[in-house]
This record gives C-alpha cells, structure tokens and sequence, in this order.
C-alpha cells in the first residue's frame, strides 16, 4: 500500500477506521459505518477520498472520545486500587 501525503497527515485516524482503540466504541460513533467494509486497505483508502473538512470533525470526535475514555480508566483503576486491601 502507497501512503499519500493526506494519508500521513491524518495517520492518527487509521486505528478508529479500523476499530477501536479502547474497547467498545460509543452509540454515536461515526466511525462505525466505515467498520462495515470488509477490506483493511479499503476503510484506509477513504481517508483519501473524504474532504479534509469531514476529516477534521473525525479528529475532533475521536480525540474526544480517547480523552473521555482514558478518563473512565483512570477512575475505574483509582477505584480498584482504594478497595485492595493491603
């Protein structure tokens, strides 16, 4: 596979094309239309064919959403640590 230089600049959007990073995604994910592709190459070959300004809003979203997600981690792994007994 050839990456273009649209492919590299919003190389942080190739995992969320293909899955999610962390887990389940969420109800209003609005990647999980593009996880109905059968083909890998082909949900990557889209960052090529969407417009900048769509691909913008995706970052935006899944940088998000990571923050939120990371943030519930942290809070489920404080709490099991507090109920440890030592």
């Amino acid at each position: 596979m050839i990456f273009t230089e649209k492919d590299v600049e919003y190389a942080d959007l190739v995992v969320p094309f293909t899955k999610c990073p962390l887990g389940d995604p969420t109800k209003d994910c609005p990647f999980a239309e593009y996880w109905k592709i059968e083909d890998q190459g082909q949900r990557i070959k889209i960052i090529d064919e969407l417009p900048e300004v769509k691909l913008d809003e995706l970052r935006v979203f899944h940088h998000k959403c990571l923050a939120i997600k990371i943030e519930k981690a942290k809070e489920r792994t404080s709490q099991v640590y507090k109920n440890q007994k030592v």
